[in-house]
């Protein structure tokens, strides 16, 4: 049964919020590196409108997504909670499209800055979703793919969020190919973790039946 299936110690609000804090500690941990967040760029009367709805839509998928992968491992929640994230990731990408199309300064940017923008990405990602993989690798056997789909989406978010901050401008066509890149790579990750997280739980299953019948 379904209540039977381990799951979480805390409230998914609490474990969303220890994510969140592993975020504002890679956050620091870039100002330190010397890649402060470039508030005054952010606010400033040249900053696009859609770098920031892009920017907030980022964030909020974050936010968003870590609550629904938490709450899905939660006995008795609905499927709706997949739901949540979508209102903030169609404002993400709405952002980043109509700032692709409306920034005239960002359409020289090339294949470097791409590959660049892929490997800040990826270098933000890979703790975060280390991160959030083990938080959710124990309730993960309730619905592992839907879970682990969630965090690394709150993973991706996260770190465009974090990206925007430390580089504030309007994506380009390149710009917004290594966003979808570095999503597509992290949701990979997460599937192949997804298949041996229920792999390992069909295994246990079926040594408990062994056991069992023994």
């Amino acid at each position: 049964m379904d209540s039977a299936r381990p799951a979480l110690s805390w409230p998914p609000a609490v474990h969303a919020i220890l994510w969140l804090d592993g975020v504002l500690v890679v956050g620091a941990l870039l100002a330190l590196a010397g890649m402060p967040p470039e508030l005054a760029q952010l606010t400033s009367e040249d900053a696009s409108m859609w770098t920031w709805l892009a920017f907030v839509g980022a964030g909020l998928t974050a936010v968003s997504a870590a609550l629904c992968a938490f709450g899905l491992g939660t006995p008795g929640r609905s499927h709706a909670w997949l739901l949540l994230p979508v209102p903030a990731l169609i404002l993400w990408i709405a952002g980043s499209a109509m700032g692709c199309l409306d920034g005239a300064e960002a359409s020289g940017a090339d294949a470097v800055d791409a590959g660049r923008c892929l490997g800040f990405l990826l270098m933000i990602s890979a703790p975060l979703l280390v991160l959030v993989l083990f938080m959710l690798w124990r309730a993960a056997a309730r619905m592992p793919m839907r879970m682990l789909a969630m965090g690394a989406l709150a993973t991706t978010g996260a770190a465009a969020s974090l990206l925007a901050l430390v580089h504030p401008h309007d994506l380009s066509i390149v710009d917004l190919g290594a966003h979808a890149a570095a999503l597509a790579i992290v949701l990979g990750v997460s599937a192949v973790a997804a298949l041996v997280r229920a792999r390992g739980d069909r295994s246990s299953a079926g040594l408990s039946v062994k056991v069992t019948t023994s």
